[in-house]
């Protein structure tokens, strides 16, 4: 595992550096969200605090895990019970040990192009074969491809609403891509960690269409708790033991007092809608700017993000841009199909400092 970690390239970090030592710089490179956790939710986990504070339950606590189950089955389409969910120490927690506990080191994970970049590390971490390749075509169905892909591996995920696209799946499509992994008897991971900023259409679950699959939450995202590190997953029992034994041995168990505070973030949720209204105002400010700049983009119809066509090798348009005042992260990591594209963050500003940023951009490429 030292010379695979040794192998493993964190060179987005060079955007975020340079940016750090500039002046002035409009961050659409940082993916999280400009609004603070809602008051109600700390003052929930303040009062945690005079209860006691040891470990929690390995799975995650009992309330915690009946919440998660009834959010799934209100949200996604599906229908868990408290037995079908374990909490874990973020998303991120959730998908390591997933892909610990599914995959041999020999086996293979497919992913869309472009993905979230920690897909691929993780992989790499565990020293699993990888694959990526573009699921769906102009058309928005599944491409041939990407069956081939699917067909080959132990294991395609998949992120609906996703990042950095903003892609959110049509029905048709998930149904598509969870038979495809049916058909080959391979496992679907469903990341869903934004299934509550959806702006357009709604959001279906592919793992609704399969048995042989697993669901990723989180609130991070959807409930502005990026720093709680609270997520879960949803399985079967039997699968879900496996999975918490890479979690006892990486972080014994969630932390309570996140735990305390998600549920108080569940079970009264007024601020997600805000947070979602305000998102799809900015999204619609930043549609207009690329509408003007000419570029080739897909609206994001979810998450937090924009993936626009730049025209130009991603690395230099963006380490360029650092000098001009606004900081995004290069298409490039993201996949080999993704070299020309940026990604905005347009979750982690505010309007006036979306609009600040992207006249920068026009004045860079005019």
């Amino acid at each position: 595992m030292k010379d695979r970690i040794e192998d493993i390239n964190l060179s987005i970090r060079k955007i975020s550096s340079k940016a750090s030592e500039k002046e002035d710089v409009v961050r659409f490179d940082i993916g999280q969200p400009s609004f603070d956790t809602p008051e109600h939710v700390k003052e929930a986990a303040a009062e945690s605090t005079q209860e006691f504070q040891g470990y929690s339950p390995m799975m995650g606590i009992d309330s915690m895990r009946s919440l998660i189950a009834q959010e799934e089955s209100e949200k996604t389409g599906l229908s868990p019970q408290k037995d079908e969910v374990m909490v874990t120490a973020g998303g991120m927690g959730a998908i390591f040990s997933v892909f610990s506990a599914r995959l041999s080191a020999s086996d293979q994970a497919v992913f869309n192009d472009p993905c979230w970049g920690p897909y691929k590390m993780i992989s790499e971490v565990n020293g699993n074969n990888w694959r990526q390749v573009s699921y769906w075509n102009s058309s928005g169905e599944l491409r041939d491809e990407a069956r081939d892909a699917i067909e080959d591996a132990e294991m395609v995920v998949v992120n609906t609403p996703g990042n950095p696209t903003g892609r959110v799946l049509s029905e048709r499509q998930a149904q598509e891509l969870a038979e495809a992994a049916s058909d080959s008897d391979t496992f679907l991971l469903s990341d869903e960690v934004y299934h509550r900023l959806v702006f357009d259409g709604r959001h279906y679950s592919p793992a609704a269409y399969t048995d042989d699959s697993a669901v990723i939450g989180s609130v991070s995202k959807n409930h502005a708790m990026t720093g709680w590190r609270l997520g879960w997953v949803v399985d079967d029992p039997e699968n879900l033991e496996q999975y918490a034994k890479v979690s006892r041995s990486t972080v014994a168990c969630p932390p309570r007092i996140s735990q305390y505070a998600a549920e108080e973030a569940l079970k009264n949720d007024k601020h997600v809608a805000e947070m979602r209204e305000e998102y799809e105002e900015r999204r619609d400010i930043l549609v207009e700017y690329l509408d003007d700049l000419g570029w080739d983009y897909r609206i994001p119809e979810g998450a937090i993000y924009a993936f626009p066509d730049v025209g130009r090798d991603s690395w230099e348009f963006c380490m360029e841009m650092i000098d001009h005042g606004v900081a995004m992260v290069p298409g490039e990591p993201m996949g080999p199909e993704s070299d020309t594209h940026v990604r905005i963050c347009f979750g982690s500003t505010t309007k006036d400092e979306l609009r600040k940023g992207m006249e920068r951009v026009q004045e860079f490429c005019s």
